[in-house]
């Protein structure tokens, strides 16, 4: 089974025990799998439950919960085992809960799922069990899951020699060997592993006997001790090592020497490479050999387990982890002169096996890394003849094995530490002449006849045929359909064949089956897939199309040519890269099989066949799926056809598919002429459409395989047994036959050979000045075509040749040459992705010295190459840590790119490496030459800053010069974009803020004046607001595709340089801030946007949108000095009337937002009905003192089409006006304040079942608010109080519509227990705010206001304490004695209540508790009556 197979048979397994968990309790995977879901009965699921709780309160231990799950699965009652399979089941279900468990419960739980384990209790579900535990080591050290899974594994870690392959997965995860070793060196988990699993890729290194004769015990030391260790070595440094050492001598005792070195390799050396020196003269101070190689030791361990490790081949930090454990390896032994064995790691041979196994991008860095070392050595360094015979290696895959870029720089930098020349090292031959390895399977002639003897062939006897069905004896392959073995039988003549193959009927045999065999693989679900799709399509359009077509013959051709095509074109497109990769494959098992090396197979010639043979495979799928679609197609329209035919046989009518007419009749009149239908069937051009099919066509099939007349006479009949004529190894692969690889090489190291000696001829020439037919230019656009005419790996050649390329921009420093290879390098990235990917990703992110070379770089940023974005962020990473040659480089480049003319970038482009810059000159270390280039940017920010302040003065003489036009301003406008200060977002935004700060300064310079007018004084700020206002019309999408949408951003990004200025002002002036520059420069805007209204138009609804974002971003409760200037322009004429007339009322979310704003600011003054005179002098002559008649205000507004009934009229019957029985709009979200604390649905419960009691009794506390959040004002939530009277009434008054009942009978409802409850249980504050609630209902005639004007009469009438129904007339009366408008449901209420007898309102004693109560309702009285 192959490995993706097996993992998805691992997935669908523990997802159907998980389904089924009482498979789990079943020994075998044999089990049905058709069971129903389980499901436990109450009791059982409270029993399991009870026992994980006993054991989570240490009532019974863990042994005897296990001891207990063991007696429940063996038990003969099947109650037990409901329990057992239940106890287990909520175990694994609850497994992605874990991380949210507390530390202690987790631990528990840990060891109870590894006891599972350990005592075979969950039988073949053990494998998820097993699963679940690595899954979780796989997680980080320091997370509760690496906890549960260290602990988990511990309990069953006597079992792994049963599963390794498991073992093999576990010695996959680094960290866990890191940090518990124990785990690791005192299970079997090495000695399982590695006898049964495949060989590692690097055998070369091997950890040696050097901790052998240690008699030490070793234990990790205690947290306390441990916390000691860490904080010395956190601490020690330099200049202070003694005292550290010192230190770490009295704590650190022999037994902790194990774990001291596995923490010091691990948690420092490998992450850590800046500080080796300074780690290695501590250990040298600690004076201890035993630790010494225990630190060697923990450097081999870790360096063996990355270096085998899968994650290290394709993970960056995991190679920078081996590099960094490399140079620490060598600082310790050859940088000391000391040696490392050739027992521990032979060098060449791991740099061999990483180039056998495709690791050399694992090796050679590590290997570069610890010879490295060996320049501060006197031993090791050159000409020592053991570093030079691992250097000659090195040079040797340098030049042969087709190297990447990266790889080769490591080679070249180890060489320039070295201080010696890549060029006078001579290479070995030894990857050369290396033997051929050892075939993988048993020589072709070596192979016995299936079923047949196993002695060899007696002398004389034919040896036997090659070994072509890939099958192990005694198995059977599944045979293919017949169609299809006859269409491969058939096939053979049109095999094509490169020349290697072709000489060889032999290999011409194998190239047979690799292709039925990939055609076998693939076709079934290919053609499958390909065929319900088309069929389904066809179908439908057919059915659509045909609904009054007769002849069923045309609907069946129209449906054979449709539905071919689609499933034919389907199934090629499908199956074209399948085939490929399935056909290399096999071709390559295939000769591995019989007896070929992988030395001696070419991959570029099973590249090269497969390709020649991929579209004669596609067509036999192709062919497949157009041969099965037919008959597919004929049974879904079998029953139309024969319809067609017995309507035609019984009557001469139009024929009609009703199933089908009937739902596109509807419109069929919508469509024009030519698509509609017709009653006699489709007219000759709609045909045409389905005739076409047959000419539209991706790739023409092969042709009829049974039709063809004549084979070749080399052909190849299936069943023909031709053995090879020479034994594999003696079959050479005649690459000269083919364009090979490094065909390609030799012609692009001749090419550029030729355009160096050009280039040197004239090296300060430019590209520019060479004519179109110069020998450079041509040599440029034809070395890309060599890489692009590649017949295999055109990807890979491309890379190769980048690679030189780079190589050479970097060592040539002529301009010239500069010029031609940057542009050579361009066309080769714009041949492959991957090359521009491969390429781009080193230019800024390999970390090499040499790549810093500021002419070149200027140049590939020019070419577009390298984004200084990107290159701005790696840059400052590497300045942030202090690295001297990228400060320089980075100077250098600033200048180059930003100071010189014309400049490529502009200072906003390497904005944070001059912020880097910055923080290095403020803490002192910077060098001179970065202080003079921030001293020059700054003189050149401040020389734009005059350039521009002189254009914006500019403008304004021409604003303010009378004979100026629109014409005029437009001249000036395209002068500043001719001028480059509209094009970059740096001087843009420099220009917009600058004018706003003129704009100001000049007013507050002129205001400073005593006699200055003030239409002076605004004449900057008036002329920036026309500018404004010209460049939005006049902009335009620089991409072109919307201008409005171009527009609106660009008066947005003005506004938000606005928005700035006017922030840095209002902090820095405080008390002194003027808002009246920035008042006028608005209002003036407004007033230029109206101008424009009609060229403006359809983004002028998006501009006082944004205008209405910019206003909300400056409310007073944020800049509280501009309170003035933003209560006016909120309300300016020019802004609130278009925002709230806009069509289908859009604006008034955005204006009611607004209003919130000022209503938050308010809050402070009106809780205390306090103002001082600022606040007075801006609200009095708009609301008066109290918030009563604000709220009046706000409740008396009515529908505009409604006309008020006249409360006062004598015998009003309210409940026979024809709007009472309407429910008004409610548009605010009132039931989302309900969802806090789930009370909306214990609300609704309530309401439909009265039930449970206890809520009645907790709704007050329901409505309080939490101690941190009651401020000065309620201590309930207020929102809620509304919401929950609103919600309430609402689905009361549902129900009596509903029921069609009237008020009478609400008395006895859900609804009306609610807010009795409330009533009698609120203390004054709350029943306060509760009546308030309703008062506020109280509006137009509608439902609710007839509703609530009942309830609160209701409520006053039934209330037998009379301080509530003072607190009633409390809440109506202060909502009248204000001044008008007051709202018509609280007049009708009160009038109601004060003159029907059944209430007996003036018999109260609150109503004469006082005079001046007393005179006050006389008067109240008084003016009802009169009217």
């Amino acid at each position: 089974m192959s490995a993706e197979n097996a993992e998805l048979l691992k997935e669908v397994h523990s997802t159907t025990l998980q389904v089924y968990p009482h498979l789990m309790s079943m020994g075998s995977a044999e089990t049905s799998l058709t069971a129903p879901e389980p499901s436990f009965s109450p009791d059982v699921e409270e029993e399991a439950n009870s026992y994980y709780e006993r054991v989570y309160r240490q009532e019974i231990n863990i042994d005897e919960m296990i001891k207990l799950l063991s007696k429940f699965k063996n038990s003969q009652n099947p109650r037990e085992n409901k329990i057992f399979e239940c106890m287990v089941h909520n175990l694994f279900d609850e497994y992605q809960f874990f991380p949210k468990y507390p530390q202690r419960e987790l631990t528990i739980t840990s060891i109870i799922f590894g006891s599972l384990i350990q005592s075979q209790l969950v039988g073949y579900m053990a494998l998820v069990a097993l699963r679940y535990v690595l899954s979780a080591l796989r997680n980080p050290v320091d997370s509760k899951m690496f906890n549960f899974g260290v602990q988990a594994l511990s309990q069953f870690q006597s079992r792994l020699p049963e599963w390794p392959q498991y073992c093999s997965h576990l010695l996959q995860i680094p960290h866990l060997q890191q940090s518990h070793p124990e785990i690791i060196q005192t299970s079997p988990l090495e000695s399982t592993i590695l006898p049964l699993e495949s060989k590692p890729a690097f055998t070369a290194l091997n950890l040696d006997t050097l901790l052998a004769a240690d008699k030490v015990d070793y234990e990790v030391p205690g947290e306390a001790v441990q916390d000691k260790i860490l904080f010395i070595v956190n601490n020690v440094a330099q200049s202070n090592l003694d005292t550290k050492v010192a230190e770490m001598k009295d704590i650190l005792k022999e037994s902790h020497f194990r774990w001291f070195a596995n923490y010091l390799v691990v948690k420092r050396a490998s992450i850590e490479p800046n500080y080796h020196q300074l780690y290695l003269r501590f250990l040298d101070a600690l004076d201890s050999q035993l630790l010494v190689r225990h630190v060697l030791h923990e450097a081999f361990a870790n360096i063996k387990v990355l270096l085998n490790s899968e994650k290290t081949v394709h993970s960056a930090s995991e190679r920078s982890l081996l590099k960094n454990l490399g140079s620490w390896l060598g600082g310790m032994t050859l940088a000391r002169n000391k040696p490392i064995k050739h027992k521990n790691i032979a060098f060449k041979e791991l740099l061999i096996e990483g180039y056998d196994s495709n690791k050399l991008i694992v090796a050679i860095p590590f290997v570069c890394k610890v010879l490295e070392q060996a320049s501060k050595s006197k031993v090791f360094k050159p000409p020592n003849p053991w570093l030079m015979a691992i250097l000659k290696l090195l040079v040797e895959l340098y030049h042969f094995a087709d190297l990447k870029l990266n790889l080769k720089f490591e080679i070249e930098v180890l060489c320039k530490s070295l201080s010696i020349e890549l060029k006078d090292i001579e290479p070995t031959s030894i990857l050369k002449d290396r033997p051929p390895k050892e075939p993988i399977a048993p020589p072709l002639f070596e192979n016995w006849p299936i079923g047949g003897s196993s002695q060899p062939p007696t002398p004389g006897q034919a040896p036997p045929p090659p070994n072509l069905s890939g099958t192990q004896p005694g198995t059977s392959v599944p045979l293919p359909d017949e169609n299809l073995l006859n269409i491969l039988s058939n096939v053979v003549p049109y095999i094509n064949y490169i020349p290697i193959f072709a000489n060889q009927p032999g290999l011409r045999k194998l190239v047979y089956m690799a292709i039925e065999r990939a055609i076998q693989e693939i076709i079934g679900p290919v053609v499958e897939r390909s065929v319900t799709i088309a069929c389904i399509s066809t179908k439908e359009l057919i059915l659509k199309d045909f609904a009054m077509e007769p002849n069923e013959e045309k609907m069946r051709n129209a449906a054979h040519v449709m539905v071919q095509n689609l499933a034919g074109s389907l199934a090629l497109v499908t199956c074209k890269e399948p085939l490929r990769m399935s056909m290399v494959t096999h071709l390559r098992n295939l000769l591995l099989q019989n007896g070929f090396t992988e030395q001696s197979i070419s991959e570029q010639a099973i590249l090269l066949e497969v390709a020649e043979n991929l579209d004669l495979a596609c067509s036999i799928v192709e062919k497949s799926a157009m041969d099965k679609a037919i008959p597919e197609i004929e049974d879904n329209l079998s029953r139309s056809f024969s319809d067609r035919k017995k309507h035609r046989e019984r009557s001469g009518q139009p024929y009609y598919d009703m199933t089908v007419y009937s739902t596109i009749s509807r419109y069929m009149n919508n469509l024009p002429e030519p698509l509609r239908l017709k009653p006699t069937g489709l007219l000759p051009q709609q045909l045409r459409v389905y005739e076409d099919f047959s000419r539209i066509r991706i790739n023409q099939p092969a042709p009829t395989y049974e039709d063809r007349g004549s084979v070749r006479s080399n052909g190849i009949h299936r069943g023909q047994d031709i053995p090879l004529q020479y034994a594999p190894n003696e079959i050479p692969f005649d690459n000269s036959q083919i364009i090979t690889a490094q065909q390609n090489i030799e012609r692009f190291t001749q090419y550029l050979a030729e355009l160096d000696k050009l280039i040197s001829k004239n090296p300060q020439a430019s590209w520019t000045s060479l004519p179109q037919n110069h020998d450079i230019r041509l040599l440029v656009n034809q070395i890309p075509l060599i890489a692009a005419q590649s017949p295999v790996h055109r990807d890979e050649t491309a890379l190769n040749f980048s690679q030189k390329v780079v190589q050479l921009l970097y060592k040539n420093d002529s301009n010239l040459s500069r010029e031609v290879y940057v542009i050579l390098l361009e066309k080769l990235c714009d041949i492959s992705i991957k090359v521009s990917k491969e390429v781009t990703a080193w230019l800024l992110y390999a970390d090499d010295d040499r790549k810093f070379i500021v002419p070149v770089v200027v140049a590939l940023i020019k070419a577009g190459l390298i984004n200084v974005a990107e290159q701005d962020v790696q840059l400052a990473k590497l300045i942030e840590s202090g690295r001297p040659t990228v400060i320089d480089f980075t100077t250098k480049l600033v200048r180059e790119c930003v100071l010189k003319e014309p400049a490529i970038a502009s200072r906003g482009d390497f904005l944070n490496s001059l912020d880097a810059l910055d923080r290095l000159t403020r803490r002192g270390k910077a060098p001179e030459n970065v202080i003079l280039l921030l001293e020059e940017l700054r003189r050149m920010r401040d020389g734009m800053r005059e350039q521009l302040s002189i254009v914006f003065a500019e403008w304004v003489r021409i604003y303010q010069h009378p004979t100026s036009n629109e014409k005029t301003f437009t001249n000036f406008i395209v002068q500043l974009q001719n001028q480059g200060i509209l094009k970059g977002d740096e001087i843009s935004s420099m220009f917009f803020r600058l004018c706003t700060e003129m704009s100001v300064d000049n007013y507050l310079k002129q205001k400073a004046a005593v006699q200055t007018a003030p239409a002076v004084a605004f004449q900057a700020v008036d002329a920036f607001s026309k500018l404004i206002v010209l460049l939005v019309k006049y902009h335009s999408d620089p991409e072109g595709i919307n201008n409005n949408v171009a527009k609106v951003n660009y008066l947005a990004k003005i506004i938000s340089l606005i928005v700035l200025v006017i922030a840095q002002a209002h902090e820095q002036r405080r008390q002194q801030f003027n808002q009246k520059p920035f008042f006028r420069l608005f209002t003036s805007l407004l007033t230029d946007l109206n101008s424009y209204e009609q060229q403006l138009q359809p983004i002028y609804f998006q501009i006082l949108t944004n205008l209405s974002n910019t206003f909300h971003t400056l409310q007073p409760s944020f800049f509280p000095g501009f309170t003035f200037a933003w209560l006016s322009l909120i309300s300016h004429r020019l802004f609130m009337p278009k925002l709230l007339l806009a069509e289908n009322r859009k604006g008034w979310p955005t204006f009611h937002r607004l209003l919130i704003c000022l209503f938050k600011f308010l809050v402070p003054f009106l809780r205390n009905v306090e103002m001082r005179d600022t606040t007075r002098l801006l609200f009095c002559d708009v609301i008066p003192s109290s918030c009563i008649q604000l709220r009046n205000l706000i409740l008396s507004a009515f529908p505009r089409n409604m006309r008020l009934p006249d409360p006062f009229t004598p015998n009003l019957k309210v409940d026979l006006l024809p709007e009472i029985t309407q429910s008004p709009r409610v548009l605010s979200d009132y039931t989302s304040a309900l969802l806090t604390n789930n009370l909306k649905q214990d609300v609704d419960t309530y309401l439909q079942t009265c039930q449970p009691v206890s809520f009645l009794m907790d709704l007050r506390n329901r409505l309080l608010l939490d101690s941190t959040d009651q401020s000065e004002g309620s201590k309930y939530n207020v929102p809620i109080i509304n919401a929950l009277v609103l919600y309430v009434g609402i689905q009361a008054i549902n129900q009596l519509q509903d029921n069609k009942q009237s008020t009478a009978s609400l008395t006895h409802s859900a609804s009306m227990e609610i807010f009795r409850q409330l009533l009698n249980n609120l203390d004054s504050e709350g029943r306060y705010l509760f009546l308030s609630a309703i008062a506020n209902q109280l509006r137009f005639p509608n439902s609710h206001t007839h509703y609530f004007s009942c309830i609160l009469l209701y409520l006053f009438a039934e209330s037998n304490q009379e301080f509530i129904k003072e607190q009633v007339t409390r809440v109506l009366l202060e909502r009248l004695i204000v001044n008008r408008p007051h709202p018509w449901g609280l007049l009708i209420t009160f009038i109601e209540l004060i003159k029907n007898p059944r209430y007996d309102f003036w018999s109260h004693s609150f109503t004469r508790c006082a005079t001046d109560i007393e005179r006050l309702f006389e008067s109240v009285s008084r003016s009802i009556n009169q009217v």
